[in-house]
């Protein structure tokens, strides 16, 4: 499966690549915050140290945003999550940095 992030409030940014069938996950979670040992870390005030985590299931072709109980929440369209499924498409704001979701079959 093909799991893409893309940074909504950066024009240069590419995407970030959570999985694809070329990079392969060491565990189920992809864990978001600004530690340095989140696979994804972003500098912000606005985002906790684990912030917020992707739970990719191959096998079910899912993927599910939890927060980790962060101080300024996890949203996913909008509205504030603990967690949920998320489609592609899915807006995601991580304290207050916006993506976009984008899954593929891979």
């Amino acid at each position: 499966m093909d799991v893409t992030l893309e940074r909504l409030d950066d024009p240069d940014d590419a995407g970030i690549i959570v999985e694809s069938p070329e990079i392969g996950l060491a565990s189920p979670e992809f864990v978001i915050g600004r530690a340095d040992d989140c696979h994804l870390q972003i500098p912000s005030r606005f985002v906790s140290r684990h912030h917020c985590e992707l739970i990719v299931d191959d096998r079910d072709h899912q993927v599910r945003v939890r927060d980790l109980g962060s101080q300024n929440g996890t949203f996913v369209n909008e509205a504030i999550v603990d967690e949920c499924e998320l489609k592609d498409g899915d807006r995601l704001r991580v304290g207050c940095i916006p993506f976009e979701v984008h899954i593929g079959a891979g």
